[in-house]
């Protein structure tokens, strides 16, 4: 579980600026902080929250498939995304590193900041929800 629990989160924690760039997106290219939280159903206890900073490109944010098909492991594909006004829904399927299947919205604010929330199903009767909170912390590193 700790491995599949481990490659889903950071597929998951990857996954969460495509949904805002797959279209007219204000979100701007820079490095990119998240925060997510992870609850897991019929758990006592919550995972703690877990940060990771993100390089975002020009690139990125103009064909976010690209990217997604870049997350070693992987093959997750993004359908059903649409986008009214500052949210953004989709769902996605995987086949690898686990198979699964998700729900996702995004509300961003601005082109700095966006929060979300991604419910996974890994079948078996295990499903985790994430919630993130991003903001942008500048420009990426040289």
């Amino acid at each position: 579980m700790k491995i599949r629990f481990s490659s889903v989160a950071l597929l998951a924690l990857g996954m969460s600026w495509t949904a805002l760039a797959q279209t007219t997106s204000p979100m701007r290219e820079g490095n990119w902080e998240m925060s997510t939280k992870i609850v897991f159903a019929g758990m006592p206890m919550d995972a703690p929250p877990m940060k990771q900073t993100m390089c975002v490109t020009a690139q990125m944010i103009k064909n976010p498939a690209e990217a997604l098909s870049k997350i070693p492991g992987s093959d997750c594909k993004v359908t059903d995304y649409k986008l009214a006004g500052s949210t953004a829904t989709y769902k996605m399927t995987c086949t690898e590193p686990a198979p699964m299947t998700a729900m996702g919205e995004m509300k961003y604010a601005g082109s700095d900041a966006y929060t979300g929330t991604v419910t996974i199903d890994m079948g078996g009767g295990q499903n985790m929800t994430l919630t993130t909170d991003a903001k942008r912390i500048g420009d990426c590193g040289k």
